[in-house]
């Protein structure tokens, strides 16, 4: 009957190995993807994590409130003011972020392991934006690479620890600075995929 005749054909398409609807052969170069939507799911992801942040930053306060500016050397400086969006350029963008990220990356992972024993409530939490991070830091390694643009090594030369100034004041520190540098990727990135 025409039923079984389709559902044949249906699952023809859907097995690897057919005939009826072949892929590129081994080792053939796929077509790259629209860059457009490799952007899309960037930001996505960067949105993502910047809920997650400030998720976390408002439980940080709940818990841990503390007072005053809270700066650690070793973060990163903020990219660019949000007045100079305008004269961005995607490759720029893309290997300021990756670096600025993995700088975070590597924050979050030592403060997870020199956090005291009051932040130990927040190491779910932790946990979880480290590994977002790491999925936004390979979505970025993607992209450049997609794109062709040079790739930055996994760590950078001469990281080290922050001093430590005290548990607490290093997480608002890494939580805001990491806030901060979220919300202009977001910004950043939409305005970049207007240009592509």
């Amino acid at each position: 009957s025409s039923g079984v005749c389709r559902l044949v054909l249906v699952v023809l398409s859907l097995w690897p190995d057919t005939a009826v609807a072949p892929g590129p052969p081994p080792g053939s170069p796929r077509a790259s993807p629209d860059p457009r939507a490799e952007l899309d799911s960037t930001v996505l992801l960067t949105r993502s994590l910047l809920e997650d942040t400030r998720q976390l930053t408002i439980q940080l306060k709940d818990k841990f409130p503390a007072d005053g500016d809270h700066n650690l050397d070793s973060l990163p400086t903020l990219a660019m003011s949000a007045g100079a969006l305008g004269a961005l350029q995607l490759p720029s963008v893309l290997t300021r972020l990756r670096a600025d990220l993995l700088s975070y990356l590597r924050h979050v992972q030592w403060l997870r392991r020199a956090m005291g024993s009051s932040l130990k409530t927040l190491e779910p939490e932790l946990g979880t934006l480290q590994t977002r991070l790491d999925r936004l830091l390979r979505r970025l390694q993607l992209l450049m690479s997609r794109l062709a643009l040079p790739q930055l090594p996994q760590t950078r030369p001469g990281w080290r620890p922050p001093p430590q100034p005290g548990g607490i004041r290093a997480a608002h520190a890494i939580l805001g600075g990491l806030h901060l540098t979220l919300d202009w990727a977001v910004r950043g990135l939409l305005l970049l995929k207007t240009r592509l």
